[in-house]
This record gives C-alpha cells, structure tokens and sequence, in this order.
C-alpha cells in the first residue's frame, strides 16, 4: 500500500463488447468541440482497469458522472499486472487497446510519440490556462494536446516536530537547502549521532536531482530534444547533493526499504523531503502508534538560494485516448469529469491523497482545513503554494532512459571524487551515444569548446 502512494497510479478505461479496438483498416473517429455539450446525446459503455487507489478513486466518481451522463454507463474492475506494457502493444498492433488510458507522467511523452494517440487539441486547448505549465508541455506534441493531467506531487518536508523540539531546530528559520544541512548538523551532533537528517543513499539519487532542477530550471534536454544537462542549473543541484552527503546527516537507506520505513516510527530520521502523495504512508505507517497523530508537521522545501523557489513537483499522471477508440465522446466525457472539473478533482483527493493538478480545484476551501495529523496546519494550502510557478521539465520520448543512465552515473559520482563539471561532460557523451542525441549548443562542454 505505501509503494502505491509513492508512485503514480496506472490504470486502463476499456470500453465492453469485445474493447474499443478497431479493425486496423477501419478509419477513427475525431473529436470535436461540441462533442459532449449535450449530455444526453453522448452514449456508451466504459469498462475501467485500474489497481489500488486509482480504480478505488474511479468507482467514487461513477455514480456522479452517470447521472450527468444518463446514456454512459461505466464499470471499473480492480485488475492490474503491466498494464502500460499491455497498452503500448496494442497501439502497436493497431487494435485492442483501451477507450482512456492513464499514464505516468514520465512515460506519457513516449506514447505520444507513437504518433497513436487521440488529438485532444479540439476539446482539451480551453483548459490550458487551468493547470499547471509544468504539466501541461508534456501532454502537448507539436503544438497539439494528447493528454489531460491529473494529479501531481508538489514537494515540501515532512519532520518529526518533538525531535525538533528536543535538539532546538526551528523549522521556521529554514529558508535554504544551506540551511536545512546546518540544521542536520544540529540534529546529528545534539543526537550524538543517533538521529540523521533525512533518507538519502547514494544509489538512488535521481530523484532527489530531479526535485532540485525543477527549482532552478535546470534541463536533461532542451526544447528540441538536444541533451542539455551539462549546465550551470545542473552543477549547482549536484553541488546541493554534495553537500548533503558530505556533511553527513543522510542515512544512506533505500526508499521503501525495511530501515526506510522504520525510521517513521522512530527518531533515527528527522525530516522526509518528499511529494504531497507521501503524507499518505506517514499516516497509514504511523496511525496505530499512540501520540503520533500530532508529532507530525510539515514545511516549505527549502530553496536553492536565498528567495529562490521553494517547491518542486514528483510524480503525476495523465490520461490519454487513443486512436484506434470509436467512442471518444464517452472517453472524452469521463475525463473532462474526473480531470476538468472541481467536483471530481476535490473529491479525489478528500478520498484517496490524490493531490488536483486543476488548479481552479485549489481555490476550494477543503485545501484551507486544519490537519489534526499535522497539529492543524493547513498543509494542503502549503503543498499548492507557488505550483504554477514549477519550471516545465522538456520529457521527451527518451526521458525514463535518460533518467536511468543518470541514476546510475550519480551512484558512482557519489563514491568518487569526480569534478561536478567534468561529471556533466562526461554524462552528456554517454548520453549522446547511447540515445543517438545531439547536444545543445547551449551545454557548458559547446560553450567552452570542449
């Protein structure tokens, strides 16, 4: 269960009588703008796949959507297994595949590129301004919208408030990632050596890096698809890492690992610097421990710099249509519910911690409550602060690979003593001849001429 809060849910909406794949030489059907005006002539049956929370979520908003919809009925089985690896070989094969299907946001820029997805431009282009510019470049593929966000995972940090209290740290005076290591230092010396700072090992980096780039505005690749990592932002997100490694107050310990998950319930972690989706694991791994409930706080990711921004985004999905349906005014109807109205994006996440990357759903009062968890502070206001100010990630089709060629060049730079700058040029000629890339002309290694 906490795994699936961690990552970004995966499910397929088929459609029954066999699915809504086509025969390969019968033409599909287009959206238009007035496809689901009126409600009462759009019909169908929408048959969901999902797992977890996601098919958990999809079954809540049901009831909602078919009395708006009288003609469409929809029906979600908890199913599962490989889903996205099921979806993208039936956009190979031309046939089988779903009405909807939800994808990773890190993977949606691949299946856009199969060129086999629904253009969404018609129906979807009047929703643009309504989420966030960070997400909304990846649902777009020359100029045209082939997929709809749906939630997202700003970032802040999670802290352990009594073991603040117990070795004087105040979260309040923490404004940069400079201050966060000096306040690690605290924790670690007044602890005396018991308590580290934060989760960090030195095998799994790439996440950490990627919070850190989208708030400085740093790029794996440019708008053209060039690699561009090798880049003043870069430098100073690896500088960061450094310094949290060196100055020792990461507990070198694997996400979702035994000793991970341990350390929430007891005072060898401080802190978590994590996404909005991870305040779903405190509270289900902690709630059945007496005096827990307000030991618990939240605080604002600290920035790079002094006034510089202090948020992130980690994880997210979307949902997309592809070609080869026939009932797209269905599909497009059950999306524009669940992703484009407030309805289905509150009630997501009063129900299951899916956090809305629909932003007129931030203006609802729910995310100005108190969280008794949080000894009442209003934390889901503090996660939707400053989100439309997250510089866009450039994901291209090769960005997952990309990713994992990082991860594993940053385990090695972290047992080394490799330059950060001769780190980044090397990087970039990996990359360049595993993805058949070309460079930027804007990278460090071109500007310098080497």
């Amino acid at each position: 269960m906490q795994k699936s809060r961690m990552s970004p849910f995966v499910f397929v909406i088929a459609a029954a009588a066999g699915g809504c794949g086509r025969d390969a030489g019968r033409e599909a059907t287009r959206l238009d703008a007035d496809a689901t005006r009126d409600a009462n002539l759009v019909s169908g049956h929408i048959e969901a796949w999902g797992w977890n929370i996601a098919a958990k979520s999809l079954q809540k908003l049901v009831p909602g959507f078919e009395r708006r919809y009288p003609n469409v009925t929809v029906n979600v089985n908890m199913t599962g297994a490989n889903l996205q690896t099921r979806f993208l070989l039936s956009l190979s094969a031309g046939v089988g595949a779903p009405d909807v299907s939800q994808l990773q946001m890190v993977d949606a820029p691949k299946y856009i590129a199969t060129g086999r997805m629904t253009d969404l431009t018609p129906v979807a282009a009047k929703y643009e301004r309504m989420f966030p510019p960070s997400l909304w470049r990846n649902c777009k593929h020359d100029g045209k919208v082939y997929a709809i966000p749906w939630d997202m995972g700003p970032c802040a940090v999670y802290y352990k408030r009594e073991l603040f209290r117990r070795y004087g740290v105040d979260a309040g005076q923490i404004e940069t990632w400079d201050d966060f290591i000096a306040a690690g230092k605290t924790v670690l010396e007044r602890s005396d050596g018991r308590t580290k700072m934060l989760p960090l090992a030195t095998t799994s980096l790439g996440a950490m890096y990627e919070i850190l780039i989208q708030q400085n505005g740093g790029q794996l690749f440019d708008e053209q698809g060039r690699i561009a990592i090798n880049s003043p932002q870069s430098i100073q997100a690896l500088g960061v890492l450094k310094r949290l490694l060196d100055a020792g107050i990461c507990a070198n310990v694997q996400m979702w690992g035994h000793e991970f998950m341990a350390g929430l319930k007891s005072d060898t972690i401080a802190t978590y610097p994590m996404a909005v989706w991870f305040g779903g694991t405190i509270k289900d791994t902690v709630s059945e421990y007496d005096g827990q409930v307000s030991d618990w706080g939240v605080f604002r990711l600290p920035a790079l710099e002094a006034g510089g921004l202090r948020t992130s985004n980690l994880g997210g999905s979307v949902l997309v249509i592809p070609d080869q349906c026939q009932q797209k005014e269905a599909a497009w109807a059950f999306i524009e519910h669940a992703l484009c109205t407030v309805e289905g994006q509150v009630a997501q996440y009063k129900n299951f911690d899916l956090f809305p990357a629909f932003l007129p759903a931030l203006a609802d009062p729910f995310f100005d409550q108190p969280d008794p968890f949080y000894g009442g502070q209003k934390a889901s206001r503090l996660f939707a602060t400053d989100i439309t100010r997250i510089p866009p990630l450039n994901r291209t089709q090769d960005w997952v690979q990309a990713l994992r060629y990082l991860e594993q060049s940053l385990s090695r730079w972290a047992t080394s003593d490799t330059d950060t700058t001769a780190f980044f040029a090397t990087l970039e000629q990996k990359l360049h001849r595993r993805i058949g890339r070309e460079i930027s002309p804007a990278s460090l290694s071109t500007i310098g001429g080497g």
